[in-house]
């Protein structure tokens, strides 16, 4: 085989080689110099803005942290209440409390007191003082002639009571109350040593030099005067505007520059000495690589099946492109078999996690365990417990494509893992269904994570991150802690039944009793009691009804009932209230035909709340009541008005008969009464009346001589005239015609 590649290597290098090296040797070095000055002057500013921003930052932090402070404390505020005792002794402590936990909080707070202007009081961290009584006087007389409030103060010394010496702080005056009072000032006062140490984390003292200084040009930091190394070059000068200060820094050795120039000529000389040898290099090296290069083309040709080689080589090919597809070829076979693997893989977890949570096949759960490794290495554990997660309804998830169910699971599963590890907790999470999430968690120092409270915490939190972020509802149910992998599923059996428990426990998140407590039966035989009783009191219109409901709703969350039996007696009540019900309206026949076909049942199945539940089922059934106390009423209105036409009819012939008459003989108003006839019969009462009068005359007129007059008052006529007049009006005639008209 030809050298084709070897000649190809050897002769492309050369001439870029000669070219970009000769260049940059001879460019690269003479701009070398000016390069370095700028980019040490750039790193250097860099650097005194970080120390800047980092000194502005943390006087920002401590003077917002003593404000909220303020603000949310109201003991500053009784302090200056002008309606309040001269030393409120409890405010006073509270705000030395809160003084203390603020020094103790932020380590570059060296004292922290507060001035009263109206009896000139100072109460510091060690209690009252007058402001005589401080070293303060000087600096609050000072402040307090300030028209508008000041930032940090230049250095000052602050001495305080009952010390001889004093030492440097820079120092922070606001108004109190806040925002803008005028009753007294809080000071904060900052060390100029712990700002000094502050400062020297920040830098590096072999290399670099910094200098601060106050508003007033007072020189409160230079880190070249402790080394006491006078060879400084100052590059960058820094002014922080909320602070007032000024920042100075630069290198120690400042002859530098001038080493690099120097340097840089001698570097030249270096790099014609390195072309020649790197000719040199590249020959021996070239020569030196092709040689495994060589060895590995041959044994790519011999692994070439039969009869495809020999033209290759004859034809001369080139090595780069059999190299290509080679590594190709392999680099596919090998990414496929990390799929299938993976994906195996996958699938044994989910199987080995499948038969943990339904205690199959745990005879060699260990060895399965160590081989799948689903805690990616770490098995040690003391305890396990298993949380099931359920998609509060399915409606989320059918909203949503194929994909983008899978991709939604996906996401659920690494963010509560992700969620229990925070907790510094591991997790192993799998689907068991279509809408449930099984989290097994190992435990480690049994006592301290094996708290209920704790591992409910731990649910509560998952399922608030994964509501507030994914806009997703998840109910959690927390099993039983267990000591061995071969009694998981008695914990995920748990987890589970919690979540049949949703409705009577009424919350989203909930652990099962650590002592092992029995669920208790569903005792049928006392709710069907319960339906009779309310069944009953609803058939006969009293409001004790809703009272029962109530007790019945109170006896689901005390028994625990299980969401399917809860669903299923409310049905059971439904069709005993229906039984009773049925075939007195055809309106009442409707209301429980529509609760029956996806309506009422529909939404109490569809609810995942039992007050929601109790709450739908309570107005289905006010709205039932009021139509069955109609219908009542409306049929007891008709038995009453024909006895009232009863009455009439045997009463006619009494004079006094009216609708105030029948009012208080049958207890109901004349209007209402009259509105029921009308109703009823489709006349007015007095229509009726005139017209059974009429004939009753009429029969009277025919079979007797009697005179009109008697025949008047035997109808309830009190005299002749008023009965001649209806007669007349209702039959076209006067009485006495009638009688000639039927006597001819």
């Amino acid at each position: 085989m030809k050298r084709s590649w070897y000649s190809r290597m050897l002769f492309s290098y050369f001439p870029v080689f000669l070219l970009v090296v000769s260049v940059l040797i001879f460019l690269a070095f003479m701009i070398i110099t000016e390069l370095s000055r700028s980019e040490a002057q750039k790193a250097n500013y860099i650097s005194t803005s970080y120390i800047v921003d980092t000194v502005e930052r943390t006087l920002s932090d401590v003077q917002l942290s003593v404000l909220e402070e303020i603000e949310n404390n109201y003991s500053y505020n009784d302090f200056f209440d002008p309606s309040g005792a001269s030393y409120p002794a409890h405010s006073s402590y509270e705000i030395v409390q809160s003084m203390n936990r603020l020094a103790e909080r932020i380590s570059l707070i060296d004292s922290i007191y507060i001035y009263r202007s109206k009896d000139r009081q100072v109460l510091s961290q060690s209690g009252y003082a007058d402001l005589e009584w401080t070293h303060e006087t000087a600096y609050i007389d000072e402040i307090s002639q300030q028209q508008a409030q000041t930032g940090w103060s230049p250095v000052r010394m602050y001495q305080p009571r009952n010390t001889k010496a004093g030492y440097p702080v820079v120092s922070l005056a606001r108004k109190l109350p806040i925002p803008l009072g005028s009753e007294g000032y809080l000071v904060i006062n900052i060390s100029v040593y712990r700002l000094e140490r502050l400062v020297d984390g920040l830098t590096n003292g072999e290399l670099s030099f910094v200098r601060i200084k106050d508003s007033a040009g007072t020189l409160m930091y230079d880190s070249s005067q402790e080394s006491g190394d006078a060879n400084v070059r100052k590059l960058s000068t820094i002014q922080a505007d909320s602070l007032g200060w000024t920042f100075e820094s630069g290198l120690r050795a400042g002859r530098l520059f001038d080493w690099i120039s120097v340097i840089s000529y001698i570097w030249i000389v270096i790099g014609l000495v390195t072309i020649s040898l790197g000719v040199l290099y590249i020959i021996y090296i070239t020569r030196r690589n092709y040689r495994p290069i060589q060895q590995l083309m041959v044994r790519i040709q011999s692994m070439q099946p039969p009869g495809k080689n020999e033209p290759a080589a004859a034809a001369n090919p080139d090595e780069l492109a059999l190299m290509h597809t080679a590594l190709d070829s392999l680099v596919q076979l090998t990414t496929n078999y990390e799929r299938e693997r993976y994906e195996n893989l996958l699938i044994q977890r989910s199987q080995l996690f499948l038969d943990m949570i339904s205690g199959e096949r745990l005879k060699d759960v260990p060895d399965r365990l160590a081989e799948l490794d689903p805690f990616e290495g770490k098995r040690e554990f003391d305890a396990f417990v298993v949380f099931a997660a359920e998609i509060n309804t399915a409606d989320e998830l059918k909203v949503l494509s194929r994909q983008d169910q899978n991709l939604l699971k996906f996401a659920l599963t690494n963010v509560i893992s992700d969620l229990v590890a925070g907790k510094q907790l591991q997790a192993w999470s799998e689907w068991v269904s279509g809408q449930r999430l099984a989290v097994l968690i190992g435990l480690r120092n049994g006592p301290a994570e094996d708290n209920p409270q704790q591992l409910l915490e731990l649910a509560k939190g998952c399922h608030s991150w994964i509501l507030e972020n994914l806009r997703l509802s998840l109910i959690f149910g927390v099993g039983h802690t267990v000591n061995r992998l071969q009694d998981i599923h008695l914990s995920y059996t748990a987890a589970a039944g919690v979540l049949s428990h949703r409705l009577a426990l009424g919350t989203e998140m909930a652990a099962v009793h650590m002592d092992g407590q029995e669920e208790p039966g569903l005792q049928s035989y006392k709710y069907f009691g319960n339906f009779t009783r309310l069944v009953r009191e609803f058939r006969l219109s009293g409001e004790n009804w809703r009272n029962g409901l109530k007790e019945i709703f109170a006896s689901f969350r005390k028994d625990r009932l299980k969401d399917e039996e809860i669903y299923m007696l409310l049905e059971v009540l439904l069709q005993a209230l229906e039984q009773e019900l049925k075939g007195i309206s055809e309106t009442l026949d409707r209301q429980f035909a529509l609760a029956g076909t996806g309506g009422l049942q529909g939404q109490i199945r569809g609810s995942k709340d039992l007050d929601e539940i109790r709450e739908l089922l309570t107005g289905w059934l006010n709205e039932t009541y009021h139509v069955y106390v109609s219908v009542n009423e409306l049929k007891s209105h008709r038995v009453m008005i024909k006895e009232v036409k009863h009455y009439i009819e045997d009463h006619y012939a009494n004079p006094d008969l009216s609708l105030n008459h029948l009012s208080e003989r049958f207890q109901i108003s004349g209007k209402y009464a009259s509105y029921l006839f009308k109703e009823e019969f489709n006349m007015k009462f007095v229509d009726f009346l005139a017209e059974l009068r009429v004939i009753k005359a009429k029969e009277l007129l025919g079979s007797t001589q009697d005179s009109i007059q008697d025949i008047a008052q035997q109808v309830g006529y009190a005299n002749a005239i008023t009965f001649g007049r209806v007669f007349k009006r209702v039959t076209g005639m006067t009485p006495g015609d009638h009688r000639k008209l039927n006597h001819r």
